[in-house]
């Protein structure tokens, strides 16, 4: 249960939210209750993402109540596709319900409670609507890379297999995954002249070398992520990003590289 801290405008008004549970799971309501409400509220769930250049909070799922005797259930749907509460080393996502009475004018009061929160089970995929940013997903000359499974989490693992192409051979490659946080340093500006500026630090990464057969045309991978790192999440201001990389060192010519960046959870953009 969590009192009122925070009033906007001079007023008397007080009530009290109250939370079934200090958790959810994405697809399941959040169900709980207004009490000592003395008129109609308007009840939010937010998804907060924080980093070092500031902290956004995002509306998820809303919904109106109107008391009986001063108490009002409520019910919000928590979509499926919602991501799991995480921290990296600098960032972090969480989400909270906010109740606001009267739902509208300056004399309202607002509480707000912290909720956990456990994702979905949303599939891996490499296709996405992120215009602002670079998302690696390229082919080398000689090979590129399939990945056959995924759990993009702490805990979790990345299976996969090199295939290579062409007539003249390889002798060595390395394969590497990184996990890396990413937050973006000017999403307070709001002039469209302004490009988005994203900064990057890895978290965690892995190699591993493949020594080549001539008589071989694929190799396969498997990494094991280790407990702690966050889900694989595209955010508004926050993203947490497992890349695959595979790398062919030439003796007279630059790196040669191929890489994959699977994603899981996609949070699009707020509408204006």
């Amino acid at each position: 249960m969590a009192l009122l801290h925070r009033r906007d405008g001079a007023t008397e008004r007080r009530f009290e939210l109250a939370v079934d549970g200090t958790a959810a799971v994405a697809g399941d309501p959040v169900e709980g209750e207004l009490r000592r409400l003395e008129g109609p509220a308007e009840v939010t769930l937010l998804r907060i993402e924080t980093c070092p250049a500031g902290r956004l909070a995002t509306a998820v799922r809303s919904t109106r109540v109107d008391p009986a005797e001063g108490h009002a259930r409520f019910e919000l749907p928590v979509p499926a596709e919602t991501p799991p509460d995480g921290a990296g080393k600098r960032c972090r996502l969480a989400f909270a319900v906010r109740a606001r009475s009267p739902v509208s004018g300056r004399r309202r009061s607002e509480v707000t409670l912290p909720l956990g929160m456990g994702g979905g089970d949303h599939a891996i995929h490499e296709a996405g609507h992120m215009f602002d940013r670079m998302i690696a997903s390229f082919p080398a000359r000689r090979f590129h890379i399939e990945l056959a499974d995924a759990r993009l989490e702490g805990g979790g693992h990345i299976d996969g297999r090199v295939h290579l192409h062409g007539d003249r051979p390889v002798r060595r490659l390395e394969v590497l995954v990184r996990c890396q946080e990413i937050w973006r340093t000017n999403f307070r500006l709001r002039n469209h002249h302004q490009p988005p500026l994203w900064r990057t630090e890895t978290l965690w990464s892995d190699t591993v070398p493949v020594e080549c057969d001539p008589d071989r045309r694929w190799y396969p991978f498997r990494f094991a992520l280790p407990a702690g790192l966050p889900a694989a999440v595209e955010g508004y201001i926050v993203c947490w990003r497992y890349e695959i990389e595979v790398r062919r060192r030439c003796r007279f010519a630059r790196l040669e590289r191929a890489v994959v960046t699977p994603l899981r959870f996609d949070l699009g953009w707020p509408e204006p």
